[in-house]
């Protein structure tokens, strides 16, 4: 991998799914944009035949059905294209826990989250989401590369939006070097706001200190690590500042 990141290859990947379970679901479809040095040099993109039937839910999301995949390769057909693809490349994908668990062909290789890097760069948005991205960063497709929630569209979306944040990672004076880039994305994240729940884009100060202290306890849901983290940083803060614990009215 090299060590200066604008000399390093991307490669940008998305998948569209029967569901959410990576034991029990499969792909119906998968993109992969390379980039180097800001350009996008190749584009791939195909339909997979998940070997049994598209769920209507999922349907609804992609548009994909039975009838669209019809006659697509497998996805133990495409793996070797998308191996080959991302030899050499930092495998990039937007919430990339859940495309990479879709694609274990390309384990091993070094990953990028646009997801937790837009955290880390713009906290100031209410929303992450890569259509949120796609506006807030007024990001501009040509109209032949279809609808969101299509894995070409919404891996050219990624690609774009990487291309953002790493010119303002650069010129916030991080390292140009691509394992501190892989770390700073990995790095713990403290929300300004939480993304979901009951105080969902509400200001963490504004936050009860009594839900705060559930969240600790929680089993279930299982917050994870940047959530745990964000919770004990804030009432570390009011601790030292003397604040009380109050009760949710």
């Amino acid at each position: 991998m090299p060590t200066h990141l604008r000399d390093a290859t991307y490669a940008v990947v998305d998948v569209e799914t029967t569901g959410f379970d990576r034991t029990r679901d499969r792909v119906v479809e998968v993109a992969c944009v390379l980039v180097r040095r800001g350009t996008r040099v190749r584009a791939f993109s195909s339909l997979v035949d998940p070997g049994r039937p598209i769920p209507a839910r999922a349907t609804e999301v992609h548009g994909i059905g039975d009838a669209d995949v019809a006659g697509a390769p497998s996805m133990a057909e495409v793996a070797p294209l998308l191996r080959r693809l991302c030899s050499g490349a930092i495998v990039v994908a937007h919430n990339a826990g859940f495309d990479r668990g879709f694609l274990p062909m390309l384990d091993g290789r070094p990953n990028l989250c646009t997801l937790r890097l837009a955290r880390h760069l713009l906290p100031e948005l209410r929303s992450h989401a890569n259509q949120a991205l796609r506006a807030a960063l007024d990001v501009q497709l040509p109209g032949d590369l279809g609808e969101a929630h299509r894995a070409s569209s919404d891996a050219h979306v990624t690609a774009a939006v990487l291309e953002i944040l790493l010119r303002r990672y650069l010129a916030l004076g991080h390292p140009a070097d691509c394992d501190a880039l892989l770390a700073f994305a990995e790095s713990k994240i403290t929300f300004p706001r939480f993304p979901f729940g009951r105080h969902r884009n509400v200001p963490l100060p504004q936050v009860p200190a009594d839900y705060l202290e559930w969240m600790l306890r929680a089993d279930d849901p299982p917050f994870d690590d940047d959530i745990r983290a964000t919770v004990t940083s804030e009432l570390s803060r009011r601790r030292g500042g003397g604040h009380q614990a109050r009760k949710a009215v």
